[in-house]
């Protein structure tokens, strides 16, 4: 398995290649200059880290993107003075919100980096072509994770695919339909997946199966059920991963030893390359605090089997996460994606291809009982396909709490209304769905007169 270190690339005069304190240098030097700077096999794999050391900064998987999707739901709460967690966790977010700012930013970073990456060492001819392929796919796929997880949260983004010099302006480019950045993160997902080597397994790395099951995960949101349904079976019956017998083992690892069976890609911290994850949800250490819900923590521990314990524990009034519990280094590794959530997938897609009042099919029964088996929990017999989606949604909550999934999982379900009030509007209440999306940072407004419209509502 080869070892990735996540390394700082700093590039002179191009600010996409800065603002990543968080990293880790192996090099004598601290920086390359940006002119020349991709040269050679080995200076086009030292800037293919910088890009994956942008997705750890603390605005983005090192803490606050990664714990948003689950405090702006029914998943985690938040203890503490800033404003802009608070406005999060109140489904309240102003466009002036510094943090979402910061981390809209950040995921710029990582796309900007990979578009210089892709363009870089794509002219390069002294490199070999696997080589090559290994790189360029592996920035494919991290730009693709980029433009997803912009789509999730902030609807259609400016589309940029060429190195720019400027994050805040995004090369003064409009706003591309939500759709359009579909058809851009299917294309740079599918290019990973025909370069990048399907049997690698490296999980710190973006391989072949990687952009497999994220085109899986895309293409459910999108509601493109039977390739969803298709590359999570490709992953499940011809990929190198097996579920964890023990439900814990899954978040035991840190920095690239001992990674999980089942993980398919996640990103790898350690002492000297921190997150913040597990020091801001324990109690005993000073901070601003995510604490999981009532309503998480008590179904969790009704339903939840061996994922309760693992995932939560009580400590004192306070409800901590202990899926990332190393306070001393901040190591606890991000899985991004793992082989849990290709069962759930395939189960999601081909119930919602059958009729919703028809039975389902075996293998729907079967997948959803692989995860729930898994966890210590008794087989579930839905009757229909709509009882088994309802048993889904139920276990994609207690299955993937605090990683990242339970906004998009809200939304693509129609959740939202009945779980967090986005309601249209009654003789009663205002209409409140525009909340199914974030604002746009009111700096980018400032900055990219071709930006175009904030989101309604905002």
């Amino acid at each position: 398995m080869k070892k990735r270190l996540y390394i700082l690339f700093i590039s002179a005069g191009l600010s996409v290649f800065t603002s990543c304190q968080d990293v880790l240098d192996v090099e004598p030097t601290a920086s390359i200059e940006f002119e020349g700077a991709i040269i050679d096999a080995r200076s086009a794999d030292r800037a293919l880290q910088g890009v994956y050391s942008a997705f750890q900064a603390g605005d983005y998987y090192g803490l606050s993107y990664l714990y948003y999707q689950d405090l702006y739901t029914d998943n985690l709460t938040f203890t503490g003075t800033f404003s802009t967690h608070r406005e999060v966790a109140s489904r309240n977010i102003n466009p002036t919100n510094l943090q979402i700012a910061n981390t809209w930013a950040s995921i710029y970073t990582a796309i900007g980096r990979a578009n210089v990456v892709i363009q870089e060492v794509n002219a390069l001819a002294n490199i070999e072509q696997e080589e090559k392929d290994r790189i360029v796919g592996e920035a494919h796929f991290l730009r693709g994770l980029a433009y997803f997880d912009l789509l999730k949260v902030f609807g259609g983004v400016p589309i940029v695919t060429k190195p720019t010099i400027d994050v805040g302006g995004i090369q003064n480019q409009g706003r591309s339909t939500e759709a359009e950045v579909y058809t851009q993160i299917i294309s740079d997902l599918t290019v990973a997946e025909t370069k990048l080597v399907a049997d690698d397994e490296d999980v710190f790395s973006g391989s072949g199966w990687a952009a497999t099951a994220l085109l899986a995960r895309v293409y459910l949101q999108q509601g493109n059920y039977a390739q969803a349904r298709d590359k999570a079976s490709n992953v499940i019956d011809n990929g190198p991963f097996s579920l964890e017998e023990n439900f814990g083992k899954i978040f035991d690892a840190s920095g690239t030893d001992n990674a999980s069976s089942e993980s398919i890609f996640e990103l790898a911290f350690n002492e000297d390359d921190q997150n913040a994850l597990a020091s801001s949800s324990n109690p005993a250490v000073p901070g601003q605090k995510f604490y999981v819900s009532a309503g998480l923590f008590n179904l969790l521990s009704s339903d939840g089997g061996e994922r309760f314990g693992e995932t939560t524990l009580q400590q004192g009034t306070r409800r901590r996460v202990v899926k990332y519990d190393d306070v001393v280094n901040g190591s606890d590794n991000v899985v991004i994606l793992r082989l849990a959530e290709m069962y759930l997938i395939r189960a999601e897609a081909n119930a919602r291809l059958g009729a919703a009042g028809a039975a389902p099919s075996q293998q729907v029964v079967d997948d959803i009982n692989m995860i729930r088996n898994r966890a210590g929990v008794a087989d579930a017999n839905p009757a229909t396909n709509a009882e088994a989606l309802t048993e889904i949604l139920k276990q994609r909550r207690l299955e993937f709490a605090v990683e990242g999934l339970r906004f998009m999982d809200l939304k693509r379900f129609g959740q939202t209304c009945a779980v967090l009030n986005f309601c249209p509007e009654t003789a009663e209440t205002q209409d409140n769905t525009f909340r199914n999306l974030w604002p746009l940072p009111f700096q980018q407004f400032e900055t990219n007169p071709n930006l175009g419209k904030q989101n309604p509502g905002y």
